[in-house]
């Protein structure tokens, strides 16, 4: 157990300075729970997706769930390497693809209603987005 640890550990306390890179990480955890929820059932997909809940099905809830988990993981890399621009550039289009997909479901498509579960990504992804972008010369060292 105290090799588990260790390892955590050392592999944490590479993480940049500050609080950004650690909630790149928590939103990937999220992320990741969201990715495994999805795989299982599509009961909360379909809260998110309150406009159309009848178009969330088995198949559309796990392709979510491959596009959070995938998504999720270019945010942990982020997290740990925000000096590289290319990194950091990532971690931004993650959030503005997001941005994107649930404001477009918002006002195009009608999948979403403004409603507590969509609140919740909305607010992650405007954060982030206002975040990254106002830390950007804070974190970015390498082109």
């Amino acid at each position: 157990m105290d090799t588990i640890v260790n390892r955590v550990t050392d592999i944490f306390s590479t993480l940049p300075d500050g609080y950004l890179p650690r909630w790149l990480l928590f939103t990937s955890a999220l992320g990741i729970f969201n990715s495994i929820q999805n795989f299982c059932t599509d009961s909360l997909t379909k809260r998110l997706y309150a406009g159309k809940p009848e178009a969330v099905t088995p198949l559309s809830a796990r392709m979510f769930a491959t596009w959070t988990w995938s998504v999720s993981m270019i945010r942990i890399y982020a997290a740990f390497h925000l000096q590289h621009r290319f990194m950091y550039d990532l971690g931004i289009w993650t959030y503005v693809i997001a941005l994107t997909h649930y404001a477009g479901e918002l006002f195009v498509f009608g999948g979403c209603k403004f409603n507590g579960p969509f609140l919740s990504p909305l607010c992650v992804a405007v954060t982030s987005l206002v975040w990254l972008t106002m830390a950007k010369n804070d974190y970015v060292k390498f082109d």
